[in-house]
């Protein structure tokens, strides 16, 4: 997972490391993430399509 923070009270791109430092200074952050990879379709419906193509007919 990839993920950016952004510290609104600043109005900058963060690192990691520099979180509790804004906080501590009572500063906003906001964390922005994003998979790796996005998967296709709905999670519960992977691997329960795979029986409709074929089957006891």
């Amino acid at each position: 997972m990839n993920g950016n923070w952004y510290c609104t009270d600043c109005e900058e791109q963060i690192d990691k490391e520099a979180i509790d430092d804004h906080e501590a200074d009572g500063h906003h952050v906001k964390g922005h993430f994003r998979p790796d990879r996005l998967l296709s379709g709905d999670p519960e419906l992977v691997g329960t399509q795979a029986g409709l193509d074929g089957g006891d007919s």
